[in-house]
């Protein structure tokens, strides 16, 4: 005899075996025991959540030989047959295939005619929503008024798409998707009847993959039979099966965001897609990862799985604030949603998992603004004509040691190494400078359109050549929105990617190739997205009012030049301090 699949071997026979739809079931029961049963029903609702085992089972019920019933006794030679899809007056129709009107018409003239060897004749009308205008029109009278031997099931997954006068005609039961534990319990029975030997955690991934489809739970679990060479079937067994990614490969991934180490956290994801998960398939799970962490930490559980007794899990979601989840679920929505309009799905999935390790060291802008306010401060004391060194007796208002840790300290998260004061030993970072307004404005008044149109022309050659290099990607799925004679401006999604297209290492890096093209490339400058409307609403407007080169209005752009400092440069800051403190009582620290 073949081989039956598991969900067809092992689907409901009656009521009390369905799992989940406990309020349908209640009602439908209690239709047939006061003798209510209505002439068409409408069952809507995910796929594999029980519409047509339900209808079989409503048709065994009526046409029982003990019945009208709320439990058909399955032993009958009715039940046995409508079982087998054998009995004539129980007529499945699949309206994917079957949607024209002439099959409608069909239907209508053998409604008419007595059932043969049952009470009722139940037409059991599957994907009901695939039914053309026509064959709609041709059903409604028959749906209205059908003989009184004769009900009508309509099961469909896209209610939304039935005409009104359709649905007003029937009574509609919206189907659930299977809660995760009632799905598990039920892989459970399946397995140890079967003696399938599977492990928790594969049991959790098969019932979590499903989605609240028993159908597509049992479907992986037999596949997963098959696949597994082993004794026992593990989680990665599951995991090879649907192409999902293990929970404990994303905390993994999640540790490298944390410690901003973007070359172990490429490199993970590298090895994920190798491995042949697809990228759409690697988001969705980490935005259900983060979901689940997020519940967690709310103490809001509301399925049992095996993840939360993990020590993994339970680490991770201690380092992870709430904050930074709900960025990093931000940024991979909107990764998600770029994706579908291009080819290039793997660089957003690259650009989104940068993004989330820049997310984490936003707070270092907030040290860096805070360190340039002490930097402020000690610039202040420079017009004060009292020289501490010199003097042994003085009241000059500076801030104490105490005061200046407060203004650099920060969150433990942010792993940067903080300035600290020791035993009155103060130390100054050296900071990477801003890009200003004017530098922008210079751009924007020499104007090159001709060397604007040879960069385009190289701009998706440099795309493709250099698509491991993860600055240059970052640059190319932005915007050139000027060009000079030797410098460009390119607009970015956020200051996050302007800040490490502009890092000292990726500048030199850029320059380089873009000059490999002899494009003559000195400088570019990366602005923000919503920096950069301002300044081109600004430029615009001036511009129409006949200023042929516009000042610009002072617009804070927020980017670093991250570039080294010159030694002529740190003279002429270490002699400024030197001013101010003992020189055995500094240390400067380059950054």
């Amino acid at each position: 005899m073949a081989y039956v699949a598991l969900y067809r071997q092992y689907r409901p026979l009656t009521f009390n075996d369905v799992v989940g739809q406990e309020n349908i079931i209640k009602t439908l029961k209690n239709a047939i025991k006061i003798n209510k049963v209505a002439h068409a029903y409408l069952f809507c609702g995910p796929r594999g959540t029980g519409k047509t085992t339900l209808a079989k089972i409503l048709a065994k019920s009526l046409n029982c030989v003990h019945g009208p019933t709320t439990e058909p006794c399955c032993q009958c030679e009715i039940c046995d047959g409508i079982q087998k899809g054998i009995i004539s007056d129980v007529i499945e129709i699949d309206a994917a295939s079957n949607n024209g009107a002439d099959d409608i018409r069909a239907l209508r003239d053998g409604v008419k005619y007595l059932p043969a060897t049952s009470k009722y004749k139940v037409y059991i009308i599957d994907e009901v929503h695939m039914l053309s205008n026509a064959a709609f029109n041709a059903l409604l009278k028959t749906l209205e008024e059908p003989p009184k031997h004769v009900v009508f099931i309509l099961a469909t997954t896209e209610p939304y798409k039935l005409p009104n006068t359709i649905l007003s005609r029937c009574q509609r039961f919206d189907f659930q998707s299977i809660a995760l534990n009632d799905i598990k319990k039920r892989l459970n029975i399946v397995a140890q009847a079967e003696k399938i030997n599977i492990t928790l955690e594969a049991i959790d991934q098969i019932a979590q993959t499903a989605e609240g489809g028993m159908r597509d739970a049992l479907s992986l679990l037999d596949q997963s039979v098959s696949y597994s060479t082993n004794n026992e079937i593990n989680l990665d067994d599951v995991l090879q099966v649907s192409g999902n990614i293990s929970y404990l490969k994303i905390i993994e991934l999640l540790k490298e965001c944390i410690s901003n180490n973007e070359t172990n956290a490429t490199f993970l994801l590298d090895k994920m897609l190798k491995e042949g998960k697809e990228v759409p398939r690697i988001i969705n799970d980490i935005i259900i990862f983060l979901r689940d962490v997020l519940l967690y930490k709310n103490n809001a559980i509301l399925e049992d799985k095996v993840m939360y007794s993990n020590f993994e899990f339970i680490n991770l979601s201690k380092l992870l604030n709430k904050k930074v989840i709900y960025n990093w679920l931000d940024i991979l929505n909107e990764a998600l949603n770029n994706m579908r309009y291009s080819t290039q799905k793997r660089a957003f999935l690259e650009l989104a998992i940068l993004k989330m390790n820049d997310n984490v060291l936003n707070e270092e802008a907030n040290i860096l603004d805070r360190l340039e306010s002490l930097e402020n401060t000690i610039s202040m004391l420079k017009n004060i004509d009292i020289k501490p060194k010199k003097q042994e007796n003085y009241n000059i208002d500076i801030p104490s040691i105490d005061e200046i840790n407060n203004i650099i300290e920060d969150k433990k998260e942010v792993k940067v190494e903080q300035p600290t004061i020791e035993k009155e030993v103060v130390e100054l970072p050296i900071t990477s400078d801003e890009i200003t307004i004017k530098e922008i404005e210079n751009v924007l008044n020499n104007a090159n359109k001709e060397k604007k149109e040879a960069l385009l022309k190289v701009w998706n050659q440099i795309s493709e050549r250099y698509v491991n290099v993860f600055a240059v990607q970052i640059m190319v799925n932005g915007n050139i929105v000027a060009v000079s004679d030797d410098t460009f401006i390119v607009e970015l999604q956020d200051i996050g990617f302007c800040n490490r297209v502009m890092k000292y290492e990726n500048y030199v890096k850029i320059i380089e190739i873009f000059n490999e093209y002899n494009l003559n490339i000195k400088d570019y400058i990366c602005v923000p997205k919503a920096i950069w409307n301002v300044i081109k609403k600004d430029y615009g407007t001036k511009y129409k009012s006949g200023i042929a080169k516009p000042v610009l209005e002072d617009v804070r752009i927020g980017v670093k030049r991250r570039v080294v400092p010159t030694s002529e440069t740190n003279n002429k800051l270490y002699d400024d301090i030197y001013e101010l403190f003992d020189k055995e009582s500094v240390r400067i620290v380059e950054e």
